[in-house]
């Protein structure tokens, strides 16, 4: 499953747009990406494309949110019944636990305005693309990195 708006890229098995990255995440990011290996991509099957609102058919009723701004086609996964989250790469959870907007965006000001629309949710449990997953406290912890990233605004990430 993937958003249409990032369908193009991952059927092309192809890169997307480069990230706006933060004069702090540039060594990050080079490290990363000088980690990966040169070999050709097999793009991957996707079998369904999945707007903003729809349900996923898993998970008791989960239902895509659209959160652009790490992809333009970011999809974050909600299971309302059971108030748990996956927020993709939209957020991140750092080592010392804090929650933060996630890195490596491609339009900063999206990304920190979809960190605000899954802060908005009554979350009991957050699962993250990358860093360990909340299962206490989680609606707390991302309504806090929300009002952080925006009281921050898009010049630090």
């Amino acid at each position: 499953m993937a958003h249409p708006a990032d369908v193009p890229f991952i059927r092309a098995g192809a890169a997307g747009p480069a990230p706006d990255l933060a004069d702090w995440e540039r060594p990050i990011y080079d490290q990363v990406m000088s980690q990966l290996p040169a070999v050709a991509v097999i793009p991957p099957r996707i079998d369904r494309e999945l707007g903003d609102g729809d349900e996923a058919g898993f998970g008791d009723g989960a239902v895509a949110v659209a959160v652009p701004g790490h992809t333009p086609g970011s999809v974050a996964l909600w299971l309302p019944r059971h108030q748990v989250l996956f927020t993709g790469d939209t957020v991140a959870r750092i080592p010392d636990g804090r929650v933060i907007c996630g890195v490596f965006n491609v339009d900063r000001g999206q990304a920190a305005e979809s960190l605000g629309r899954l802060a908005a949710l009554d979350t009991a449990i957050a699962c993250f693309g990358h860093g360990e997953p909340l299962t206490s406290g989680a609606a707390a912890a991302l309504r806090a990195a929300a009002a952080l990233r925006a009281a921050a605004g898009t010049r630090d990430g």
